[in-house]
C-alpha cells in the first residue's frame, strides 16, 4: 500500500506516474493527415485513395456493415476513400467491370480493416 509501512509510519506517495506507464489511453493526440496515394488508372489517368484510413472510418463502415448492411456500408467506404473523381470513375465508366469494382472494394477495406500491405505509396 504506497503511503504507509508495517509500522504505520507514513512514507512519502509513490511518484506521479508518467503518461507511458499510467495505462491510461491518451487518444487524438497524433492524429495523422490523410494521405493520399494512385489506388487504380483508366487509360492511363490515374485516381487516388486515401492509403491511412483512420479509426473513424474504420468504425463508420463497421456500424454501417451492422446497421444498413453490406451495401450501404460499401458504398459508403468507396466514397470516404477514395477522391470523388476516382467514384465517379468507377461509378460512370461503361469500360469498368465488377471485377475491376471489387478489386477496389477489397483494396479500401483492407486498408480499413488493417491488411496494408498492398496500399500504394502516399503522397503528402
Amino acid at each position: 500500500m504506497a503511503g504507509s509501512t508495517a509500522r504505520g509510519r507514513k512514507q512519502d506517495p509513490a511518484p506521479p506516474e508518467t503518461a507511458d506507464d499510467d495505462g491510461i489511453l491518451r487518444l487524438g493526440e497524433e492524429a495523422d493527415e490523410p494521405q493520399w496515394g494512385v489506388f487504380f488508372r483508366v487509360a492511363g489517368k490515374p485516381y487516388e485513395g486515401m492509403t491511412n484510413p483512420n479509426g473513424q472510418i474504420l468504425l463508420g463502415y463497421v456500424d454501417l456493415l451492422r446497421k444498413r448492411g453490406g451495401n450501404v456500408a460499401t458504398s459508403w467506404l468507396l466514397e470516404r476513400m477514395l477522391k470523388s473523381d476516382a467514384y465517379a470513375v468507377l461509378r460512370d465508366d461503361p469500360k469498368i467491370s465488377d471485377a475491376d469494382v471489387r478489386k477496389i472494394i477489397d483494396k479500401c477495406a483492407g486498408l480499413v480493416l488493417g491488411t496494408r500491405a498492398a496500399a500504394p505509396k502516399a503522397r503528402g
